[in-house]
Formats: C-alpha cells, structure tokens, sequence
C-alpha cells in the first residue's frame, strides 16, 4: 500500500519525533501529513504550485496537523531555506522532473 511506503521510507530515513524533514516537491502533501502523523516529525513540504500549497495547508488544518506541516511554494532548484535546515530530505515522483538533476540534489545536499 501506498502509507506503508511513505512509513518504510521514514524508517529509512531515520525520521524522529521532532525532526525538521522537508518534501521535496510535495503536491498536495499527503505524504508529508501521513509521515508527521506516524513520526511525530515536523515537515516543512515544497511545490512550485500555488494551488497545491493553499490545499495542502486547508487539508493540513482540516486534518488537526497543520502545527505539524506546513506547504510552501518554491523552486526545489532554488530552495527557499537556509544551509542545514533539515534533519533529513526526501523526494517521491518529483526530482525525475527536474532540469538539471546535479542542481536539485545540489540544493537538497545544502539544506541538510
């Protein structure tokens, strides 16, 4: 099933309660919110998309976790954080899409 991924790959991960793990390239953040209910992590999830983030956010407020996940729309090729944000990175479906794969794992390297 498609939840059992999203916790095997937070167990790969090492996702601890309390972490800061970004999504990188999260749609409407179903993962993002699955893996914040599982682990107790906080997730900070990244789509281009505009409209994917205002109906993450409803969904994540809908739900009771949006203390938890938080959407932002961004540029996974230019992501909007500082160096060593994140406790960890993962990318589902998304950086097959980028232009330049050396330029998004680049950025990915740089906010861990």
């Amino acid at each position: 099933s498609i939840l059992r991924h999203e916790y095997y790959l937070a167990g790969r991960i090492g996702v601890k309660k309390d972490a800061v793990i970004l999504d990188c390239g999260c749609g409407i953040g179903g993962p993002a919110r699955n893996i914040a209910r599982f682990t107790g992590a906080n997730i900070k999830a990244v789509t281009i998309n505009q409209f994917q983030v205002d109906r993450g956010n409803a969904i994540s407020v809908r739900e009771g976790i949006r203390d938890q996940v938080e959407l932002i729309q961004g540029d996974f090729m230019k992501l909007p954080f500082p160096d060593a944000s994140f406790d960890a990175v993962y990318a589902i479906e998304s950086t097959c899409h980028a232009p330049d794969r050396a330029g998004v794992y680049s950025e990915i390297f740089r906010v861990l």
